[in-house]
């Protein structure tokens, strides 16, 4: 963020505009209804972990898949489709699920390098599944309905967990990983009711989008009232110490990221006012490329820069160059914007710079190239959704047309 900063300042010196300029960019840039969406997102996620309920939900999942092939595994992928729909980030997902399933998988003789390229890859299922804090980017950046973004991830956010089970599935025949527990209905009675509360938090968030009773922003709000009001009166596992701490670890996350967003508008106002995405679109039309070579290109462009970048700050730099050249071929602002949040989930599972890649390599104890040969399988299955995204479009778009035409 600092480093996006300093560029917009020294073309501001440099071409003799007043610094004031860019003052008013940095304080403006943040100052969106869409953008307060994250941090109340980032807080209900993290009142998930602090207070108990993401314990509950493994066990649910558990009780729903433990006993298939690869019983942990399957367990692994299937909390994480649940986590998806609560917290909208993919490292704070990989956190709560790598704490207490990579140390259960050690144990029941799974690879260490494959229980944390497992809990990498799943762990970006939830920026796809909505809520999802770089689709709430998205919008920030280009204006498209962030409600509609959300019900666009839905299907590829289920086609990325199910991909990942069928290579469980395999993987398990391979080397005879079992089950953990036998099908028992009583069981998943018992856990249902016991993590049901927690499950109920993003039924109400896309229930609530979906039915129009409230926004994205305010089911945000809704998510983090509900999760403490949960904790307090149902589960009675939250403290005010807890509190507290969800609190400040919820600020400093929204800060380091509200940091790059102020600085990155900044850069973005200087690329506008250097006239650079028309100047792009205009070199793509040039070209004469139709819309799928595009887009090609700009998922290769993006996977190569996710390598060596965060996903946020490359959002934030590439997609106000790229989205008017997408418009002007005439490609849709929801599936363009899928597509981006694909390619920001298969960059955090690429070294040198995958935020999931040094956050599971700590849980574990493995450096991040180890887990990364353990993963290409899980990316491979990645860039092929991708690919099946891109050249397919109703998977995104027609659930959204769907629903419009409902409502």
């Amino acid at each position: 963020g600092f480093a996006i900063g300093i560029a917009a300042w020294g073309y501001v010196l440099i071409a003799g505009v007043p610094q004031l300029v860019l003052a008013q960019q940095i304080a403006n840039g943040p100052d969106s209804w869409i953008l307060l969406a994250m941090p109340l997102f980032v807080l209900a996620g993290l009142l998930m972990n602090e207070t108990g309920i993401s314990t509950r939900i493994i066990a649910f999942a558990q009780a729903l898949v433990g006993h298939l092939r690869g019983g942990l595994a399957m367990v692994l992928v299937v909390a994480a489709m649940f986590f998806g729909g609560i917290s909208g980030s993919a490292v704070a997902d990989a956190t709560a699920l790598g704490s207490v399933l990579i140390p259960a998988m050690t144990k029941r003789g799974y690879p260490k390098a494959f229980s944390a390229a497992l809990t990498s890859s799943s762990g970006s299922i939830g920026i796809i599944i909505p809520p999802s804090i770089p689709m709430i980017i998205y919008g920030a950046i280009t204006g498209v309905s962030v409600s509609a973004m959300f019900v666009a991830g839905i299907l590829p956010g289920i086609l990325m967990g199910l991909s990942q089970m069928i290579l469980i599935y395999f993987l398990a025949r391979k080397y005879g990983w079992g089950g953990i527990s036998s099908f028992n209905l009583k069981q998943i009675g018992i856990t249902a009711r016991a993590s049901g509360l927690g499950l109920m938090m993003p039924v109400i968030i896309m229930g609530g989008i979906l039915g129009g009773v409230f926004t994205p922003t305010e089911a945000g709000a809704v998510a983090v009232v509900y999760g403490i009001a949960v904790s307090i009166f149902f589960y009675h596992t939250l403290t005010w110490a807890r509190l507290y701490r969800t609190l400040i670890d919820g600020a400093i996350i929204t800060s380091i990221v509200m940091i790059m967003v102020s600085a990155s508008f900044a850069f973005g106002w200087v690329m506008t006012f250097e006239g650079v995405p028309q100047q792009v679109s205009t070199w793509f039309l040039a070209l004469h490329v139709g819309r799928d070579v595009f887009l090609v290109m700009v998922c290769l462009l993006l996977i190569g820069l996710g390598c060596i970048m965060h996903g946020d700050p490359m959002m934030l730099l590439t997609v106000p160059i790229l989205f008017p050249a997408a418009k002007a071929l005439g490609v849709d602002g929801i599936h363009f914007g899928i597509l981006v949040v694909l390619c920001v989930a298969i960059g955090q599972q690429t070294p040198p710079v995958g935020s999931t890649l040094f956050v599971v390599s700590a849980l574990s104890g493995k450096d991040i190239f180890a887990i990364t040969r353990a993963n290409l399988l899980f990316i491979t299955a990645m860039v092929l959704l991708l690919v099946l995204v891109l050249f397919v479009p109703g998977i995104v778009t027609s659930v959204v047309a769907l629903l419009r035409t409902a409502g």
